[in-house]
C-alpha cells in the first residue's frame, strides 16, 4: 500500500448505497483517519445518524464532512422518492442532530432533483435551511426534466440561499444554461460529477461556446429526449479568465 506521501490528495469519500448500514464503518474512517487523510466524508441518506450514538462515533473517529440527500420538504414526497416509508422524518432527525455539533462539522445537502419533485425545489432548500448547513448541492437525477421547466426554481433556489448566506451549487446543468449564475456552476471547483454513472456530450452549438473546454455538454439521454434546441453559445463573458483560474 502506498504511503499518504505517495498521494496527490489528503481527501477521502465514502459513498454507494448507503455506507452508513455498514456495522464496520466507524473501524474504516478511523483507519482513513490514522493512514492520514485529513478530510474525510460520508455521502448518505443521513438515516443513521438520527441515532446519536452512532454518529457521535463516526465523528470521533475522524469524519467531519457530511453530505446529506434529501429529496422533498414533506414525508409524502420524500418517502415516494426514497421507496422507503419513515425516511424522511429520519434524515431530518439526522440533520438535527449534525446541527447540535455546530463547530465539528462541515454539512452540505444534495437536493437530487427529477420529474417529481423539482416543484418543490424552494420548500426542499427552504427546509435544509433550519440546520445549520454549510452548503447546498441541486444535482440533476433525472433526463426526462427539462432545463426551461428548471431554471425557474434553479433561479428561486439561488436567491434563497443567498438570502440566508449559504453557498449553494448545480451539478449537471450545462453552463450556457446558467448564464448569469455562473459563480453557482459546481463543476468550475471540483470538475465533472463523478458519483452517478453519468454520460455528458457535447452538440453542434459547443463549439462556438467559451466554455466548450470547461463544460461537459449535457447529458446524452438528454439530447436524445429533448434535443438542443434549449442551448445556444456563450459568445461573450467578462468574467471568462477568472473562471478558467477557478475550473484549473
Amino acid at each position: 500500500m502506498a504511503s499518504l506521501k505517495e498521494k496527490d490528495t489528503d481527501s477521502v469519500v465514502f459513498y454507494g448505497g448507503d455506507t452508513t448500514v455498514r456495522k464496520d464503518l466507524p473501524d474504516i474512517v478511523r483507519f482513513a483517519r490514522d493512514y492520514g487523510y485529513r478530510r474525510i466524508k460520508i455521502v448518505t441518506n443521513g438515516r443513521a445518524f438520527s441515532e446519536i450514538g452512532f454518529l457521535q462515533e463516526i465523528m470521533e473517529k475522524g469524519c467531519s464532512l457530511f453530505e446529506i440527500m434529501l429529496w422533498g420538504s414533506n414525508p409524502p414526497l420524500h418517502d415516494h422518492l426514497t421507496q422507503t416509508a419513515g425516511s424522511f422524518w429520519e434524515t431530518i432527525r439526522g440533520l438535527e442532530n449534525l446541527a447540535g455539533f455546530p463547530d465539528e462539522k462541515f454539512v452540505c445537502v444534495r437536493i437530487p432533483l427529477c420529474i417529481k419533485n423539482y416543484t418543490d425545489l424552494e420548500n426542499i432548500v427552504a427546509t435544509a435551511l433550519n440546520f445549520n448547513i454549510q452548503r447546498i448541492i441541486l444535482s440533476i437525477h433525472d433526463h426526462a426534466l427539462s432545463f426551461q421547466s428548471l431554471l425557474p426554481h434553479i433561479k428561486n433556489a439561488i436567491n434563497i440561499s443567498i438570502f440566508n448566506r449559504i453557498w449553494i451549487q448545480t451539478e449537471g446543468i450545462p453552463f450556457c444554461i446558467m448564464q448569469g449564475m455562473e459563480q453557482h456552476i459546481g463543476e468550475i471547483s471540483h470538475g465533472v460529477n463523478t458519483v452517478y454513472d453519468r454520460t455528458f456530450r457535447h452538440h453542434d452549438y459547443c463549439s462556438k461556446c467559451l466554455y466548450n473546454e470547461l463544460c461537459p455538454g449535457p447529458e446524452v439521454k438528454y439530447l436524445e429526449k429533448f434535443g438542443a434546441k434549449e442551448f445556444s453559445p456563450v459568445l461573450a463573458n467578462k468574467f471568462i479568465q477568472d473562471i478558467k483560474a477557478l475550473y484549473e
